[in-house]
């Protein structure tokens, strides 16, 4: 009997399609990012940085092929009405596509891998990540219940920062995750609830990152953990430490804490707020920005000190 059954799942539909397809054999690969440009051009990340795969579509027809059959297997759909659809797969993918309209070529395929591995102290300091007296200032500031902005490029190590220094908060505290992606994962705490945004379909309403913090304000949590601040979620994240959450965390894309404070500037002005409003949400609301750098060679750069003082917003170096 057990050797019928490994005979039927060694046959399934299912496994020979996915076989089958070479963008989802790609994906059974190590990498970061895997960027289909066109049926002839594959690149992937890696830890090592991104480098040309060769090609494994025999031509166009090909690709598209299997593009269409990858979109169909998925329940997904993108047209000319519809030209850009965002999925995840096995909450471990998250799948980007844009239609061939926009390309002015060929579908385009981005697939980003989530690594949801916590690194230990010992192996985030073996790496150069971090310095123990910088790692050990953080571990403090998060147990002291002091709000951290985390910054930097993509794929410069934000989330990984972010799911180590979570193992600080007290088992005690009530955590409310927010993220479009699985990425975060808190161990060892039995009181989390993880709240992820959807996109207008079919039957489905859109619920964004702003309606789930403001949800979230709602469900008693000690301190809110926003996977990424884009847009206009910056004024209900920023509203909720200043009534009462603070040691709440967060990233975001900047190249450094001066251009972090900016950005999180312009998106409040664009929100209607006047700009004493804006200086004075920021300079009480984030206590800290950690700067991370680099790709292939992740690490913290600084860890400054926001200050509102005389009407001004200061970033002052720590490390």
């Amino acid at each position: 009997m057990s050797q019928v059954w490994e005979m039927l799942q060694h046959y399934c539909a299912e496994k020979y399609i996915r076989h089958l397809n070479p963008i989802e054999k790609l994906m059974e690969l190590d990498f970061n990012e895997l960027m289909f440009n066109n049926w002839q051009t594959v690149f992937l990340e890696d830890s090592h940085g991104i480098k040309q795969h060769p090609a494994v579509f025999y031509s166009r027809e090909d690709y598209l092929r299997h593009f269409h059959s990858f979109l169909a297997k998925h329940n997904q759909r993108v047209s000319i009405d519809k030209p850009i659809v965002h999925f995840d797969l096995y909450n471990v993918f998250r799948v980007t596509i844009v239609h061939e309209h926009i390309t002015q070529t060929d579908p385009l395929i981005s697939i980003r891998k989530s690594s949801i591995r916590f690194l230990t102290r010992q192996e985030l300091l073996s790496s150069g990540f971090v310095t123990s007296h910088d790692l050990d200032l953080l571990e403090r500031l998060v147990r002291e219940r002091q709000s951290i902005f985390i910054s930097g490029e993509t794929s410069s190590g934000k989330t990984t920062l972010l799911n180590y220094l979570l193992q600080s908060v007290p088992s005690d505290e009530r955590l409310i995750i927010i993220e479009d992606t699985k990425e975060i994962q808190v161990t060892d705490k039995s009181n989390v609830v993880y709240l992820r945004t959807s996109e207008q379909e079919f039957q489905v309403k859109e619920c964004t990152t702003s309606d789930l913090v403001k949800a979230s304000l709602r469900m008693r949590p000690d301190r809110i953990i926003l996977g990424e601040i884009r847009r206009d979620e910056v004024i209900d994240f920023l509203h909720a430490i200043n009534t009462g959450h603070q040691g709440s965390l967060s990233t975001g894309h900047g190249n450094s804490p001066s251009d972090m404070i900016a950005r999180l500037e312009l998106l409040l002005l664009e929100a209607g707020l006047p700009i004493e409003a804006v200086k004075r949400y920021l300079g009480h609301g984030i206590d800290y920005i950690v700067q991370l750098g680099g790709k292939s060679n992740r690490h913290v750069e600084t860890i400054t000190r926001i200050e509102y003082r005389d009407d001004l917003i200061r970033c002052l170096d720590v490390v």
